[in-house]
């Protein structure tokens, strides 16, 4: 499932810019997503978004611990994959666009050097818990949704947590020899979800606390993707039976008949892989000179809080939402190509191999 042979870099690249569609509506005020009422309240465009991502996060993860099975390799791997970008777009909050927003405040609350001293804690207390420190006092404030700079850093811990879940399904050979097993367990926590979903009362203390949150949701997505990476088999099945238009039908009929959070775990990972096939964006990344879904999911938020700050919500959603775009799309590409790209080129000092075809 490398994603140059497929259209995983296209569905990668929609997803992120879904996440700054669906801030845009938060950040600059606009009221609840159209799809929010359509779901009957079950879903906005973000946490789908998300979810979808925990789905292909799943599978690509999953098979780079069955191409290097060794947790230092793995951790290491991922470590370079998820940090280096993150910290850079802390320290851009913290220090280019916390000072632009106090030099553009009249009569702020707050001197220069205590600015500075809060920017470096945010910087400091961050680099290791996402959302320790959400805001640099006191900012942002006076827009639609103060007090927060980056919501979108809240799955971090969660896509960190899985693929520590991952490297312990690894070493209990569940991911590899005893595959049948693991999968087996996986899919028994999507049917436990399922059942406490329907009849929550039916489902005995204390197992609900492995449902009973939204970043905890997150990872039935991230099973399921591990699942779909562990069954090659599954994407043999749903293409030669031409499965696709059934599954695309009852995946989109759950959303407005309010099913999502009950069947979403079980469809969306073949709806997605699926797509990945059909798609017709192969090489979809080498085309466009990289991976620009990572920078543009974590500069989003900041850059539409700024945008607020300025005004730029005032001028419509459509102009905002064009806006953030913009400002976040070269932030992704810079992004890219000055801290993931080269990050990822220290992968060879602990894990020297060729034909490591895929990202996630």
């Amino acid at each position: 499932m490398p994603a140059r042979q497929n259209s995983i870099g296209l569905l990668r690249l929609a997803l992120a810019a879904l996440v700054v569609y669906s801030h845009a509506h938060l950040l600059g005020g606009f009221g609840a997503e159209p799809l929010y009422a359509l779901s009957r309240e079950t879903l906005i465009a973000g946490t789908f978004s998300v979810q979808a991502f925990f789905v292909l996060s799943g599978a690509l993860v999953a098979q780079s611990w069955l191409r290097r099975p060794s947790l230092p390799i793995f951790v290491w791997h991922r470590a370079l994959r998820l940090a280096p970008a993150f910290w850079v777009c802390l320290a851009f909050t913290a220090f280019v666009l916390t000072p632009l927003l106090h030099a553009t405040t009249a009569h702020p609350p707050s001197s220069w050097g205590e600015l500075l001293a809060r920017s470096a804690s945010y910087l400091g207390t961050n680099l290791f818990s996402p959302r320790h420190q959400i805001a640099i006092f006191p900012h942002p404030e006076n827009i639609p949704w103060p007090g927060d700079w980056n919501g979108s850093l809240w799955t971090l811990f969660y896509e960190g947590a899985a693929y520590l879940m991952v490297a312990g399904l690894g070493l209990a050979t569940l991911i590899g020899r005893n595959r049948r097993l693991g999968t087996a367990l996986l899919l028994g926590l999507l049917a436990l979800n399922t059942l406490w979903q329907i009849a929550p009362g039916l489902v005995p203390a204390p197992m609900p606390r492995l449902l009973d949150t939204a970043g905890k949701q997150l990872t039935l997505y991230f099973f399921a993707g591990i699942v779909w990476a562990l069954n090659p088999s599954l994407e043999d099945f749903f293409g030669r039976r031409r499965l696709d238009p059934a599954c695309f039908l009852v995946f989109g009929a759950s959303v407005p008949m309010g099913l999502h959070p009950v069947l979403g775990p079980w469809l969306l990972a073949p709806v997605l892989f699926r797509l990945a096939a059909i798609l017709p964006a192969r090489e979809f990344e080498r085309r466009i000179g990289g991976d620009y879904s990572y920078g543009l999911y974590l500069y989003g938020y900041p850059i539409q809080q700024s945008l607020s700050h300025f005004g730029a919500h005032h001028l419509g959603f459509p102009l905002y939402l064009a806006l953030s775009f913009a400002f976040t799309l070269p932030l992704a590409i810079l992004s890219w190509k000055f801290i993931e790209r080269p990050a990822l080129g220290w992968k060879k000092f602990a894990a020297p191999r060729k034909g490591i075809s895929s990202v996630p």
